[in-house]
């Protein structure tokens, strides 16, 4: 919620108040496994949390970057943000729709 939501909603479907104002309507993340012959995509799901997009090609450059701020939240009990970033990995793996 606080930090997907304004872009992809609270429901996760790419209709957060803050998606109208960008280039690229942000993605539905509960249709990630759907898009994805119905696998869910764990690995490309936490390297784009982590590392972002290099290619526009691949959808908007707005998506923001969060391997830097997700290490700055804990740092004595994760130290790397890989907690925080398998931890929204894994919430939205929990809202795939069939």
């Amino acid at each position: 919620m606080k930090h997907c939501a304004s872009c992809h909603g609270t429901d996760g479907t790419g209709k957060g108040p803050a998606a109208v104002a960008l280039k690229t309507p942000p993605p539905d993340l509960t249709a990630l496994a759907r898009r994805h012959e119905g696998k869910y995509p764990a690995g490309y799901v936490g390297a784009l949390l982590k590392f972002g997009r290099s290619r526009t090609s691949h959808g908007s450059e707005d998506m923001p970057v969060w391997g830097l701020p997700f290490k700055e939240l804990d740092p004595a009990r994760d130290p790397t943000g890989q907690q925080h970033i398998d931890d929204v990995v894994a919430y939205i793996a929990s809202i795939q729709t069939k």
